[in-house]
């Protein structure tokens, strides 16, 4: 099986016209620009920042695909990405976006296929990682709860449910 492209190296040059986030203070701040990470103190997301891993795909290149694993989350820099179910557009997603969230915490399969409208950049972060660093540092959990919380009011909100 063919190897996903962002899984073989880190984009390290400044010679391409994607943005390079080499430095963990330029990850920090733009990790702070990302809702799931908003009630993060930026000393926790230095954490965090350290286990980000950057990369780029070019427009019609798949991010993941419908099925697969949850392996990563992924952090969309820079350009647009659609999300298909069944070959049906739901949704475009623009930076800066957390990618994947779901499947991520609950460690299931994929519910749509990702697919780059145009050239993109993205960070990752690997699960495996993120759940370390969960383990250790409390303020990271409180923030990320306070996300969910508000994700879950948004979605009752939407459905007109009421819990």
């Amino acid at each position: 099986m063919k190897q996903p492209r962002w899984l073989k190296s880190e984009t390290t040059t400044e010679n391409s016209e994607q943005p390079v986030m080499n430095t963990i203070i330029e990850r920090v701040i733009f990790l702070q620009s990302i809702e799931l990470f908003s009630d993060i103190p930026s000393e926790q997301l230095v954490h965090i920042a350290g286990i980000t891993h950057s990369f780029s795909l070019k427009e019609g290149e798949l991010l993941f695909k419908k099925g697969e694993k949850s392996q990563n989350m992924f952090l969309l820099v820079d350009g647009v990405v659609e999300l298909t179910r069944s070959d049906e557009r739901k949704r475009d997603f623009e930076a800066p976006e957390a990618m994947g969230v779901w499947g991520f915490f609950n460690e299931s399969d994929r519910l749509m296929t990702a697919t780059c409208k145009t050239d993109c950049y993205f960070l990752r972060i690997e699960q495996l990682d993120f759940f370390d660093l969960l383990e250790d540092r409390i303020y990271l959990s409180r923030g990320l709860l306070k996300y969910f919380v508000k994700r879950i009011k948004k979605l009752i909100e939407l459905t007109d449910e009421v819990v």
